[in-house]
């Protein structure tokens, strides 16, 4: 009876407080990413961020982060890391433990080329890096969620 009771409660308390892992899988060609954290090259890291993210589905990659860093070709219309675009040249791979799945792409916006790097590992925790063409790279951290196609 114990052992029924131990179970009952082992049960319930981590469907309460989120001690259940989640059975979500990460799919590469959709996927979100809330983005809490940022570290620029040249510039201190901010954390705590709120309302950014990476939404990649339906071959396009929604964009919506902020932004710090040195620019080797200036361009005036440039707008940032904030737009929605198709992206292309998607790669999937694994690190070499086997323990995370690594995403890249390319994104078109105006005249910069973007290459963008995600690690997503099983415990959501997620990496992101930027090689704007024309600037220098950031990175992010955050959490994914499975998006549906």
């Amino acid at each position: 009876m114990k052992q029924i009771v131990f179970a009952i409660a082992v049960w319930a308390m981590s469907t309460l407080s989120g001690w259940a892992q989640s059975s979500e899988t990460f799919t590469p060609k959709a996927f979100h990413v809330e983005v809490t954290e940022m570290f620029p090259l040249s510039y201190g890291a901010s954390y705590g961020l709120n309302d950014f993210s990476l939404t990649l589905r339906n071959d396009s990659a929604l964009v919506c982060m902020p932004y710090l860093g040195e620019a080797y070709v200036p361009s005036f219309t440039y707008d940032g890391l904030r737009f929605e675009h198709q992206y292309d040249k998607l790669q999937v791979g694994k690190d070499k433990k086997e323990e995370a799945t690594i995403v890249t792409f390319n994104v078109k916006h105006g005249i910069v080329d973007h290459r963008f790097i995600i690690t997503a590992y099983t415990n959501h925790k997620t990496y992101i890096t930027v090689y704007p063409s024309n600037a220098q790279a950031c990175s992010y951290t955050g959490e994914w969620t499975a998006t549906h196609q």
